[in-house]
């Protein structure tokens, strides 16, 4: 009922494959990881590695680093496929390339060569960006930028490199990554935005540990952690893109649509469950799918996803046309993380009694949508940067169809 417009043989082939792994690998064992209470044993270690062996984990990384190299419309593809089984199997992989490109784009050579190489070799070898703190959540991307706001773990010259100290949590990937891309605070004179630099941080760091497995309602097997580095020195070498400060922002990676198609393939495996659950279910002497009330339901969930899918693509493409809208970028992720819990409550709703039983995937569905709701900053917080965007921008220009 939902296809990408346009895919090449090449987009196809993959998506027959990412289609085929996650019926075999990732559906199967969905609910049961969902359910499991020790997180840290019960990690899918397993799928990382069949998935490694398909080239899902390295699907960005360039050819010359050792990955397949693929676009940020492939990789959405992929994404559909595989959080059409299980939203966690794609975010697992899907976060390696967000930080894999990341380094790919503003890493120096040496960087590129030490870390890239080793991440493409290694089938475990996950990635993580630790930016979130306890006192330092939202204040990282308001427009609120004084001196004494934002990152509060310090980063201070040191023999050659730096000592880092403080706290991260929330942290994607903390538990299980390998390197980390860690933020923090290098200079206390200016605002947060401009006062911060970015290391990469092995996971074997002196100093570094993993203080806690954060226990969440959704996603519960994609693993966020709280970290604690103490007097952790990183070489200067190790200084993401040679210099203290800022990044520049990367346009032609998946980073910007990620999690809004993370939401739509969540939103398809909750639409499309509910509409076979409303054939069958027979009330009132027909298919419930027949009466009035639950087919405008069915109707509203169509309309959500049709219109997020048509966002996600058009900003696939403008990345890989390395373009980039932020007032779209925000709209985006914002309209897909909603829909994706209005749609997922309805279809709960849809499968009546039967919606908030463990052993039905739509109550793990609604579950995962509200987890969105706070990933990559709040929605509010997103509303606020995108009315700022808007004020002084002035006239809007609606980017063209694909």
């Amino acid at each position: 009922m939902f296809e990408w417009p346009g895919l090449t043989e090449e987009q196809v082939m993959v998506q027959r494959l990412a289609r085929q792994f996650a019926e075999k690998e990732i559906r199967p064992i969905s609910l049961e990881l969902d359910a499991a209470t020790d997180l840290e044993r019960s990690f899918p270690w397993d799928l990382v590695r069949k998935g490694s062996a398909l080239g899902f984990r390295t699907l960005a990384l360039s050819p010359e680093y050792g990955g397949l190299g693929m676009d940020v419309p492939t990789q959405v593809v992929v994404i559909d496929e595989l959080g059409y089984a299980d939203i966690v199997g794609s975010k697992i992989f899907s976060q390696c390339w967000k930080w894999s490109t990341l380094i790919e784009a503003v890493g120096t050579p040496d960087q590129k060569e030490r870390f890239l190489r080793q991440f493409a070799a290694d089938d475990t070898f996950l990635l993580a960006m630790a930016m979130t703190e306890p006192d330092a959540g939202s204040d990282n991307i308001l427009p609120y930028d004084a001196p004494d706001a934002g990152i509060r773990l310090s980063a201070v010259r040191q023999d050659g490199g730096y000592v880092l100290n403080g706290t991260k949590h929330f942290i994607a990937h903390g538990p299980v990554a390998k390197l980390y891309i860690v933020v923090g605070r290098t200079d206390r004179t200016v605002g947060g935005s401009q006062g911060r630099s970015y290391f990469l941080v092995p996971h074997d760091a002196p100093g570094l540990r993993v203080a806690r497995w954060h226990d969440k309602i959704g996603f519960r097997n994609y693993p966020q952690a709280e970290l604690v580095f103490e007097n952790v020195w990183v070489p200067a070498e190790n200084l993401l893109g040679g210099k203290e400060g800022p990044l520049p922002e990367v346009h032609n990676t998946i980073n910007h649509v990620e999690l809004a198609a993370h939401a739509m393939a969540l939103s398809r495996a909750a639409f499309d469950a509910a509409r076979e659950y409303a054939s069958l279910r027979v009330q009132g002497g027909k298919p419930i799918i027949q009466h009035q009330a639950v087919a405008m339901m069915l109707a509203d969930m169509y309309i959500d996803i049709l219109c997020g899918r048509d966002m996600v693509w058009r900003l696939a493409h403008m990345a890989k046309e390395g373009k980039s809208d932020r007032m779209m970028r925000i709209a985006t992720k914002v309209f897909c993380t909603e829909a994706a819990v209005r749609v997922c409550k309805a279809a709960m709703e849809v499968h009546g009694g039967l919606g908030i039983m463990r052993e039905m995937p739509v109550q793990k569905y609604v579950r995962d949508a509200l987890v969105l709701l706070h990933m990559d900053g709040t929605n509010q917080v997103s509303r606020i940067r995108l009315g700022g965007l808007i004020e002084r921008r002035g006239a809007v220009q609606v980017p063209q169809l694909v």
